[in-house]
């Protein structure tokens, strides 16, 4: 670990020397092509000072995530990236700054066009939004797992635009939401998805306040039954809602889901109940799971991977700006975590695909 931290302070600190010195593209140009006044300082400016740092070491993060992409194998250049983009997202006014909100919207357009563009003809795409917001795209269907417009950030500009948002609604088939925290469940989008007449999945315990609530599907929560649920005329998946908890008592479900092409996906949410471990270690027994999306700060993580055992595993979770800085969980402190898991990992951030095929390696 000390080896990825050296290597992304390599990179930021190459940045700050002169034009010379900088990494440049297969352009021959610096990383980034903004204007750059050579004899500005920021004395005085603090914040100024921290933008423009931010800006900085987001340009050789965003150069880095396209050369580099999500792999099973990933180069150290790709973990140094990972780590820098940690650095900037752990000031404490990270949401608030220019930089870091253009980054995240930049990151969510790739999505969408990606969306609107990518046909899949085997395996799955699986993309990465915000916080624990996955979409995967099979041959036959398109799932969304705890989308939100990310106002759990806390500003109103970090937070993507509802005519982006809506676009991505309008490239899904189904909604699942594990559990009621806005940094996973979103009023506006279930409200959105059900006007489309798309299903929404939830726990009965969301919103019982509003006048959807009854518009909401609210499967039974049991680790033996899969239902069959209708997304067309043509197209049924299998869903298993297992009785999930954040803490001792809040309902949180954990989806397990089935294509029409006998792809499996699970989905944890905020899972952290060590009780729950009666059924958890018994899924792989009696599933053949092929993506796990497990919260990152998961207690005993090992002992989740194990008892699922997938075929990869896709962590969630990182960098969720609304949470103090000791629990903003990192990437680096995922790396950490994964080292105890016996089966393949992958790392993403905002705006990834992966291309997920059965037996990949």
């Amino acid at each position: 670990m000390k080896n990825i931290f050296t290597y992304a302070f390599l990179f930021l600190s190459l940045w700050t020397y002169p034009s010379f010195a900088r990494d440049t593209g297969s352009s021959g140009n610096p990383v980034t092509s903004r204007n750059i006044d050579p004899q500005k300082t920021y004395w005085g400016d603090i914040d100024q000072f921290i933008d423009r740092q931010s800006q900085a070491a987001l340009d050789v993060v965003r150069e880095l995530l396209k050369k580099y992409p999500p792999s099973m194998n990933e180069p150290l250049e790709r973990q140094a990236a990972m780590v820098l983009l940690d650095t900037v997202l752990h000031d404490e006014k990270a949401p608030h700054r220019e930089p870091v909100q253009e980054f995240f919207h930049t990151r969510m357009n790739i999505v969408i066009k990606e969306l609107e563009t990518t046909p899949v003809n085997s395996g799955a795409v699986i993309w990465k939004l915000y916080d624990h917001g996955f979409i995967v795209r099979t041959p036959s269907a398109t799932l969304l797992f705890d989308f939100t417009r990310a106002y759990s950030a806390r500003d109103d500009k970090f937070a993507i635009p509802d005519k982006l948002a809506a676009r991505i609604i309008e490239q899904c088939d189904i909604l699942f939401i594990t559990h009621r925290h806005g940094d996973h469940a979103d009023l506006w989008v279930a409200e959105t998805f059900l006007s489309q007449k798309k299903s929404v999945i939830a726990p009965v315990s969301i919103w019982p306040e509003s006048k959807i609530h009854q518009q909401i599907t609210h499967l039974e929560r049991t680790p033996h039954k899969k239902h069959p649920l209708r997304l067309s005329e043509e197209v049924s998946i299998g869903v298993t809602v297992f009785p999930g908890h954040q803490g001792e008592e809040l309902e949180n479900n954990v989806y397990l889901v089935t294509t029409p092409e006998g792809l499996t996906f699970c989905h944890t949410g905020d899972q952290s109940n060590d009780e729950d471990f009666s059924w958890i270690d018994g899924i792989g027994g009696n599933h053949q799971v092929d993506v796990l999306f497990p919260n990152c700060w998961t207690p005993d993580i090992t002992r989740v991977v194990r008892g699922i055992t997938p075929q990869l595993v896709i962590t969630g979770h990182e960098n969720e700006l609304g949470h103090t800085i000791d629990h903003r969980e990192p990437n680096w402190l995922t790396y950490d975590r994964l080292q105890g898991t016996a089966r393949p990992g992958i790392l993403m951030t905002w705006g990834e695909k992966f291309h997920y095929h059965p037996g990949n390696k």
